[in-house]
């Protein structure tokens, strides 16, 4: 394509903006995401602008990127940058152009979830509750508010049918014959418009490279260019929707240079190896915090057996997969002790005369606590427990829920060294004050009785206090809190439980209406999981 065919192109697209965007008041939302398609959508939407009469640009253009608070800091940098440029090159042109930034509320996101709340690590597209809480959620809110503000609203995406062939097919499946504007997929008064949709990518980096690749609002696309140069290429999108059946339309943005530093999606980050490679080391810490996290994640020490609602799940366990000696014994042979939690499991991948010849380690994933499977003695299986006994017989296994308070702590302690180490090459916090504050909040509500594990953990690490640091004030003096810890090792309590008790307790100390002490200590010893073995009977007699 020569330069003369791909400014035919240009000003093919321009013309067609023009004509969108002069047809009604609807203000325009460019989801910008930094990467190259959404910065060819912006460059366009502004050329169209800058064509137009003072009289013409007669409603809004809002360019809206996405923080989802655990970018990479090389692209959320990058972007920041390129934000602040399209809001200064505008102002001074005159346009009603305007780059705003959007963020997941605090108490929502992605260490308020797991640090706080001890929600799992994402893994997979049925596990991914990352997306919608980090990225869908805050753009949708941002449209929704322009939708109460103005009735509707028309969001700009830079997708395009070259991307896949499976993107392509989603794009026709939606298009309205001869219509450029479509229904958006799950809000209600907002269109979408794709202007690039027949772009190559070709098309995209000749568009982004014309003019010397200096942008209309002074910036210069060489250094995206630079960005992508020599690794996998791909951008997450600004606003993703869901299809009929409720599930996200878009695939993970893991395996992209603009995605989450510390996905955990994907087994392999090649967005932080792909910078590190380029000669980013000072990445490493991070690539290294992210390893960590993923392997503790299935590590008994660091998980509950029951969700945060009080309720446990079972998985199923076939027997042929389990190592026997007989119809209801376990072999020995693969029990192990836990030097971590002194508790014995079942090597599904190794037995003692493996480990000698020095076999591999087996994975978390490949040990089952004995505690969690259904025992009626010494090894063996319960034999009321055993179901499908004709066909094919399994147990159930008992699940992990959330990570618990140890896990959670360590978790943060962690982040905080690494957040030390990275402060010596830049200045980047890995995690926010204001997600500290709602952290805080949750452990105090729900499993903190000296309700300073969190700021004292952060002094230990950071050297600083926090704004609330001298506070902070726990329920009990430290003698209590030791006689409690005692008490429950002595009667085989749960930490978890006894906190959550007293806690509840000091809340409505000060009330003469003992009502919601009441309710609330009736809802903490009723959780399913405080009665698994009559919960099991009832299940079983249905």
């Amino acid at each position: 394509m020569t330069t003369n065919d791909i400014n035919q192109k240009i000003n093919e697209v321009i013309a067609e903006m023009k004509l969108v965007y002069k047809n009604d008041s609807r203000p325009w939302i460019i989801g910008y995401s930094g990467g190259k398609d959404s910065t060819v959508v912006v460059q366009l939407a502004f050329q169209m602008l800058e064509s137009l009469s003072p009289e013409e640009r007669h409603k809004p253009i809002y360019v809206v990127s996405s923080d989802t608070l655990i970018e990479n800091p090389i692209v959320l940098g990058y972007l920041n940058e390129a934000s602040k440029l399209i809001n200064e090159g505008a102002k001074a042109k005159g346009l009603p152009l305007y780059a705003e930034m959007v963020h997941p509320d605090y108490d929502n996101t992605f260490w308020t979830n797991i640090i706080g709340k001890g929600l799992p690590t994402p893994t997979s597209i049925r596990f991914r509750w990352c997306t919608e809480r980090l990225k869908i959620k805050p753009s949708n809110t941002f449209i929704e508010e322009k939708v109460k503000e103005n009735g509707e609203v028309i969001v700009l995406l830079g997708v395009r049918k070259a991307e896949s062939i499976a993107r392509k097919i989603r794009i026709e499946n939606r298009a309205i014959d001869g219509y450029l504007l479509t229904p958006h997929g799950s809000l209600q008064n907002t269109y979408v418009y794709n202007p690039i949709v027949d772009y190559t990518t070709d098309d995209v980096w000749r568009t982004l490279l014309s003019n010397n690749g200096v942008t209309p609002w002074g910036g210069n696309n060489n250094e995206l260019f630079a960005l992508y140069a020599g690794s996998d290429a791909g951008e997450c999108p600004f606003t993703i929707t869901k299809n009929a059946k409720g599930e996200v339309d878009s695939p993970s943005c893991g395996n992209s240079r603009f995605g989450c530093w510390i996905c955990t999606v994907v087994k392999e980050d090649k967005s932080l190896t792909g910078f590190i490679k380029n000669g980013e080391e000072w990445l490493m810490p991070l690539l290294e915090f992210r390893s960590w996290l993923l392997s503790i994640r299935d590590k008994h020490e660091y998980r509950q057996q029951y969700r945060r609602d009080g309720n446990h799940y079972y998985k199923r366990l076939y027997l042929e997969d389990l190592p026997m000696i007989d119809e209801l014994t376990l072999n020995k042979s693969y029990i192990f002790k836990d030097t971590e939690t002194n508790k014995e499991y079942i090597d599904l991948r190794n037995t003692s005369e493996d480990l000698e010849s020095g076999s591999r380690e087996s994975t978390d994933k490949e040990k089952i606590f004995l505690e969690l499977l259904p025992l009626s003695s010494n090894y063996k299986l319960d034999e009321t427990k055993i179901f499908d006994k004709d066909s094919k017989p399994y147990v159930n296994v008992v699940g992990y829920g959330p990570f618990n308070f140890f896990g959670r702590k360590e978790i943060l302690r962690k982040l905080l060294e690494t957040q030390v180490i990275m402060s010596e090459y830049i200045d980047f916090p890995l995690i926010t004050i204001e997600e500290l504050e709602q952290i805080d909040k949750i452990w105090d509500d729900e499993e903190d009785l000296t309700r300073r594990s969190l700021v004292d953990i952060y002094y230990e690490v950071i050297g600083e206090k926090l704004p609330w640091h001298d506070f902070k004030k726990p329920i009990f003096d430290s003698e209590t809190l030791g006689t409690i810890s005692e008490l429950n090792k002595q009667f085989n309590l749960s930490d978890h439980l006894i906190n959550k008790l007293l806690i509840e307790t000091n809340k409505s100390k000060h009330f003469t209406n003992k009502t919601v002490l009441d309710k609330s200590i009736s809802k903490v010893l009723n959780q399913r999981y405080l009665h698994k073995s009559i919960v099991e009977e009832i299940e079983n007699d249905n």
